[in-house]
């Protein structure tokens, strides 16, 4: 991909997104997944519906082309596969601070993780590219899980997310028919496993997990 030109970011754009991350307690919405090999082909496209809860808690779950969910009660993450009957359960603080998932359901100051840069819209990749304002977060974790995040900001809220992993490749969300602080069931965080699921992991004290 080419080179992107980028700045200090302005502090009313990290305002704005500090902002959002912390008066959004609950969000819904949509989301299209597409993801690109380091040469920009597309590998695989998916779609389903998130919500989240701060802090901590989230439901993701994909709908299409197969059915995967993946859980945050707050303690645990659970991920479940349908197709092979099977949840891998692990705690929370397994679960490192620099996704993208982490960082929509974080308390922690932005600027305590990542490093945070601005890019002009025309140096995106394509198919990205539009009115948004975009910001680059670069993780200042050595062991973070992504090189960077790159986040489009539409007027109230994050539209896309863009992930740049070791390997070269790049994931993108794309999100829609956004809800901010929408009342959200408790339940929708919690998991429990259908009948019949294999279980694997530890739960938050260590022990082994059962349907």
């Amino acid at each position: 991909m080419p080179g992107r030109a980028e700045a200090d970011t302005s502090p009313v754009i990290l305002e704005r997104l500090n902002r959002f991350l912390q008066e959004v307690d609950t969000l819904a919405a949509n989301f299209e997944q597409a993801l690109f090999d380091e040469e920009g082909q597309s590998l695989e496209d998916s779609r389903g519906i998130v919500y989240l809860a701060r802090p901590k808690r989230f439901h993701w779950a994909y709908e299409e082309p197969y059915e995967q969910t993946i859980v945050a009660d707050g303690k645990r993450v659970w991920f479940y596969d349908k197709d092979i009957a099977q949840v891998i359960v692990k705690p929370w603080n397994s679960f490192s601070p620099d996704t993208p998932i982490a960082l929509l359901t974080m308390a922690r100051p932005l600027e305590e993780i990542f490093v945070a840069r601005e890019i002009a819209p025309e140096e995106m990749a394509m198919g990205a590219r539009s009115s948004r304002q975009w910001v680059r977060l670069t993780p200042k974790s050595s062991e973070a899980t992504f090189v960077d995040i790159r986040l489009g900001l539409g007027k109230e809220t994050v539209e896309v997310m863009e992930l740049s992993d070791s390997f070269g490749q790049l994931t993108r969300l794309t999100f829609s028919k956004v809800v901010t602080n929408p009342k959200l069931d408790p339940k929708i965080f919690s998991f429990t496993p259908p009948e019949g699921t294999d279980v694997v992991g530890l739960d938050v004290e260590g022990k082994k997990s059962h349907p």
